[in-house]
């Protein structure tokens, strides 16, 4: 079992800025009781651990039922598993993002990273995907059909640089390809030779969906085709 702190003095100051909280107090040392507004309060154990494991959720499930347990620290991880052993017993794992994402919403159990979410349902409709393994809160395995399987890692960045992907492969050392889901991001030329000499496929949405068809250096090394330009009659 991971070693578990619990944040809630530092969780409660700053959950209280969001716009759907009336008031928070302490339900115990542990937990925290966030009333919001117009709909029913939930209960937070908000944690810091580096990789929050099913045994981790089981010690804080069995010391006090609450609504989420919320992994703090940004560079930590969640178990896939350690989500859905949580889940099957009325609660879930959240990192802070996705609970300020969805404080809103009636139940906010069940939902995930809108970016991670837009990944896994895209990467399943493809044709040689025959089905998904989460393994985080951000990366999954993709079982394809008459190809290895690979990881793939999601992140989110408007300026791809080296320094990113070198903080993504360290966060997501198991990933074969990195996704950047931002429709306008651009990796640097300095990430991509490093994605090169590191083996990883550094790819958007447009160019992984191309890679999926392949595997070894065509996978790393795939970039769509350009289209042929146009060339228009000159005006007369």
């Amino acid at each position: 079992m991971s070693r578990i702190e619990y944040m809630t003095e530092w969780f409660a100051g700053t959950l209280e800025r969001h716009d759907a909280v009336r008031s928070i107090t302490k339900a115990s040392a542990r937990t925290l009781l966030v009333e919001r507004k117009g709909i029913t309060p939930i209960t937070i154990a908000p944690v810091a651990t580096g990789y929050l494991e099913t045994q981790d959720v089981e010690h804080i499930l069995n010391d006090q039922a609450v609504t989420i347990i919320c992994l703090v620290p940004k560079e930590a991880h969640y178990a896939w598993e350690a989500r859905e052993l949580a889940e099957s017993l009325g609660s879930t794992t959240q990192t802070v993002k996705e609970v300020f994402t969805y404080l809103s919403w009636v139940d906010p159990r069940p939902l995930v990273d809108k970016n991670v979410d837009f990944a896994r349902n895209r990467l399943a409709q493809h044709s040689r995907v025959d089905g998904i393994r989460m393994i985080c809160e951000a990366s999954m395995e993709l079982f394809r059909d008459g190809l290895s399987n690979i990881v793939i890692a999601i992140d989110y960045q408007y300026e791809f640089s080296e320094e990113a992907l070198v903080g993504a492969i360290k966060r997501h050392p198991q990933a074969n390809a990195i996704m950047n889901v931002n429709p306008n991001g651009r990796p640097t030329e300095a990430a991509l030779e490093h994605a090169r000499h590191a083996k990883i496929g550094l790819f958007n949405y447009t160019e992984l969906m191309g890679a999926l068809n392949y595997d070894g250096n065509t996978f790393l090394n795939y970039r769509p085709p350009e289209r042929p330009r146009r060339h228009l009659p000159r005006p007369r």
